[in-house]
């Protein structure tokens, strides 16, 4: 309802300016409260939401996290097993070499 609407049905019931402009300011000063009220209330759903998301994503970042070190730890796994299958090749290489050069001399 419109808060002239209202003075003007003050006026119309014989209550003074005086009486009826502090019912406005009244009404007016509750509508405010009432709307900060809401804001607050907004703000504070907001930070609450805002709190969960970010535990959210630590939970999910730690996740990651675990991932990536679980692969770091197959990759050097798989790093190490190259690393042995070239040295066994080389060797057997340097083997088959020194054997073909003894049975040619």
């Amino acid at each position: 309802m419109s808060l002239v609407a209202v003075y003007d049905a003050l006026k119309e019931a014989k209550v003074s300016d005086h009486k009826a402009t502090a019912a406005i300011e009244a009404l007016e000063t509750n509508r405010d409260e009432q709307r900060l009220r809401r804001i607050e209330e907004q703000i504070r759903n907001t930070e609450d939401r805002v709190v969960e998301l970010r535990a959210d994503m630590d939970r999910q970042f730690g996740e990651v996290r675990a991932e990536l070190v679980n692969m770091q730890g197959r990759i050097n796994l798989l790093a190490w097993m190259v690393g042995v299958s070239i040295t066994l090749s080389i060797l057997t290489l340097t083997m088959v070499g020194a054997i073909l050069l003894k049975l040619a001399s």
